[in-house]
C-alpha cells in the first residue's frame, strides 16, 4: 500500500511536470520559436490561432492580418475610419507629462503605439469609438511598416473581401507637439507631421505575438 502511495506520488509530480513543460510551449515562446517564423504576413482567425497567407488559406472567420518584421509584430484591422480628427473642440487641455517626437529620425523608431493611443484618448475620449477591444492607432514606427508592406497586406485584403489600404494620408498615434501630429502618405510613402484637427484616415492595430504551436512543433521534427 505505502509503495503504491508513493508511486502515485511520482506520477503526479511526472504529470505536474509535463503540465508546465505544455503551459511554457504554448505560452511562453522561446527566442528560438520566435525566430522560426518568417517576415511577412498572417491570417489571424476568430479562434485565435494564425498561420502564413499562402493565397490557398481559407478565407472565412479571418479577424485580423498579422504583419511580422523582424523583432517587430501586430495585428492589422480589416476596416478603417475615414475623416478622423485626433483633436476636436471637444477635446481637454493637455495635462500630465506627454511624450513627443520632434525629429522624425526619433518618430520612426517609435513602435509603442498603445501608449500613444492612450495619450491621445485622454484628451479626445471619442477616439475610444473608433477602437474596438484592445486596438489601437498605430506608431509612426508601425504605419511605416504597414505603408512599407501595403501591396502586399491589399493582396490579402482583396483574398478575403474586405476594403483595401487606400493611397492617401494616414494618421499615427506619434505625437510632434501639443497641436501636431505624425501621419504617413501610403502613396508616395512621404512622412510629415500636420494639425491633429486635420482629418485623415486611422486602420487600428492590436497586439499580436508570434510563436510555434505543439502541432507545428511536431510537424517540424522538433522536441517538445
Amino acid at each position: 500500500m505505502e509503495k503504491s502511495i508513493e508511486q502515485q506520488s511520482k506520477n503526479n509530480k511526472t504529470m505536474k511536470v509535463n503540465i508546465e513543460n505544455l503551459r511554457q510551449s504554448v505560452m511562453m515562446p522561446t527566442k528560438e520559436d520566435r525566430a522560426d517564423w518568417t517576415n511577412g504576413l498572417y491570417l489571424i482567425y476568430e479562434d485565435g490561432h494564425a498561420e502564413p497567407f499562402t493565397g490557398d488559406n481559407f478565407k472565412d472567420c479571418v479577424r485580423y492580418i498579422g504583419l511580422k518584421h523582424k523583432d517587430v509584430s501586430f495585428a492589422i484591422s480589416l476596416t478603417e475610419h475615414k475623416d478622423v480628427q485626433l483633436l476636436d473642440n471637444d477635446s481637454r487641455e493637455e495635462f500630465g507629462n506627454q511624450i513627443y517626437y520632434g525629429r522624425e529620425c526619433d518618430a520612426l523608431f517609435d513602435m509603442n503605439g498603445q501608449r500613444n493611443t492612450a495619450q491621445l484618448i485622454e484628451r479626445n475620449p471619442k477616439l475610444s469609438n473608433l477602437l474596438k477591444d484592445d486596438e489601437y492607432i498605430p506608431s509612426l514606427g508601425q504605419l511605416n511598416l504597414i505603408a512599407h508592406y501595403q501591396d502586399n497586406i491589399n493582396d490579402v485584403l482583396r483574398y478575403i473581401g474586405k476594403e483595401p489600404l487606400s493611397s492617401t494620408w494616414y494618421w499615427s498615434s506619434t505625437e510632434y507637439s501639443l497641436s501636431l501630429s505624425w501621419y504617413v502618405h501610403f502613396f508616395s510613402g512621404q512622412t510629415s507631421n500636420g494639425n491633429k484637427c486635420y482629418s485623415y484616415r486611422v486602420r487600428a492595430v492590436a497586439a499580436f505575438t508570434l510563436f510555434m504551436s505543439i502541432k507545428e512543433k511536431m510537424n517540424r521534427g522538433q522536441q517538445i
